[in-house]
């Protein structure tokens, strides 16, 4: 950074703590902080003193001003104009610059297709480990969410109280087309799969009724009912086959060598065939290893969740090989907030979704054993054969796309999975 006089530099505490921003900064920090609930910057200027910033929310109703005063030891929001669109209760919260489910629903024209304010959301195995998680913060953003799950992995348990519950198989095609004809949704979240890789090379048809056939049936359905958009959560890891010139970005050569990685494939052709057909609009988000609470310890990649589990019970970890195989680990708040953000893109295709950080077994043991403040055991097996030594993902162009990036570092989100690991024991 080039030499600046202190007063170049504010301090924002609601933005970040402690941390002091150059004047350049700011607009970029605020820009993003907007971006979350779908407000543009119209222009904007920024003195010592303040920042001045003419917004545009969704609705295309207005155009306001939002003034931040900017002083050494606080931050204050006030505002010009923002006739009818914000309660009275929105100024006195600091904890968000705009929170969506404060921002009046009545001022907001119920035909225009960019208003997430609140919107009718399914999320199909929402009982599971990241759909569970999606649900959470959809909820906390004021939408209206149902969940279709029939709990084959999920857990009644991981059910938000404030969603609607259908006990249903994706593969029965009238009933799925029965909840769509009743709930009416605005968007749909489509994370009920099987997701066991051994389980796919096993059983082949039956990783492709669930992940082609059941998909099919959201996706008919989707089309049918006029859905806004379709959110696909596809696979980085089981998609993208090779080691070489990593990080893999969207272009990057497809070669799946599990049947549960061609069905995932194959379905973001089958999104593409129905936007290019019937103008349904999609967005795949192809994941790394994701991580957190609520993962199922069986699951694809769930390492993390495996050797937290056997750290918190005093198990000896067990590593294939010498532990020096990387992957992509991104902890799921990070990856709800990323579908999230895909509501409101323009965007049609697919975004990578990860940390663009390649992280070996001995460095998350590592993490483990700061979070839990003892050494843990080990033992190594032989390297499975065909096993994958590299994978990680360019997440670029989600980042410029969805004005998303990963938040949470490895070792928080490590501390957060130790914590819930010992809550269930």
């Amino acid at each position: 950074m080039e030499d600046q006089t202190l007063a170049d530099l504010i301090l924002v505490p609601n933005i970040k703590e402690n941390i002091l921003y150059s004047k350049l900064l700011i607009k970029d920090i605020l820009k993003e902080l907007l971006a979350e609930y779908h407000i543009e910057i119209i222009e904007g200027k920024i003195t010592d003193q303040y920042a001045k910033i003419r917004i545009k929310f969704p609705t295309d109703l207005e155009i306001g001003e939002i003034i931040i005063k900017l002083k050494n030891e606080s931050s204050q929001l006030l505002y010009n104009k923002l006739p009818g669109l914000v309660g009275e209760d929105f100024w006195t919260d600091d904890s968000y610059l705009l929170p969506v489910n404060l921002i009046k629903k009545e001022n907001m024209n119920d035909t225009n297709e960019k208003s997430l304010l609140p919107a009718k959301c399914l999320v199909t195995g929402g009982a599971g480990f990241i759909g569970s998680n999606l649900v959470d913060e959809l909820i906390k953003l004021g939408h209206e969410v149902t969940v279709v799950d029939d709990l084959s992995s999920g857990k009644r348990e991981y059910l938000n109280s404030a969603a609607k519950f259908y006990e249903v198989d994706i593969c029965d095609a009238d009933k799925v087309e029965e909840i769509f004809a009743v709930e009416k949704f605005n968007y749909v979240f489509h994370l009920a799969a099987q997701i066991d890789v051994r389980v796919s090379v096993a059983r082949p048809q039956y990783d492709t009724k669930i992940n082609i056939l059941g998909g099919l049936n959201i996706l008919e359905s989707c089309q049918k009912h006029k859905v806004e958009k379709f959110i696909f959560v596809s696979t980085g890891g089981a998609i993208y086959g090779g080691e070489e010139n990593l990080p893999a970005d969207e272009n990057y050569p497809t070669y799946p060598l599990s049947p549960y990685g061609i069905n995932k494939l194959a379905f973001e052709k089958y999104l593409n065939f129905y936007y290019k057909t019937f103008g349904q609009k999609y967005i795949t988000l192809r994941l790394a290893n994701v991580y957190g609470p609520r993962q199922f310890k069986g699951g694809e990649g769930a390492v993390v969740a495996v050797f937290c589990d056997r750290a918190v019970n005093d198990q000896k970890l067990k590593i294939n090989g010498d532990g020096l195989q990387t992957r992509d680990f991104v902890y799921v708040g990070d990856v709800a907030d990323a579908a999230i953000k895909a509501m409101a893109s323009d965007y049609i295709g697919e975004l990578n979704i990860g940390t663009m950080v390649e992280t070996n077994l001995l460095e998350i043991i590592e993490a483990i054993e700061g979070a839990v403040n003892k050494l843990v055991d080990t033992e190594h097996y032989p390297e499975k054969i065909g096993e994958q030594r590299r994978s990680v993902l360019d997440n670029r162009k989600a980042k410029e796309i969805l004005s998303w990036q990963p938040r949470v570092t490895l070792e928080e989100g490590i501390k957060m999975t130790i914590e819930w690991t010992k809550n269930q024991a």
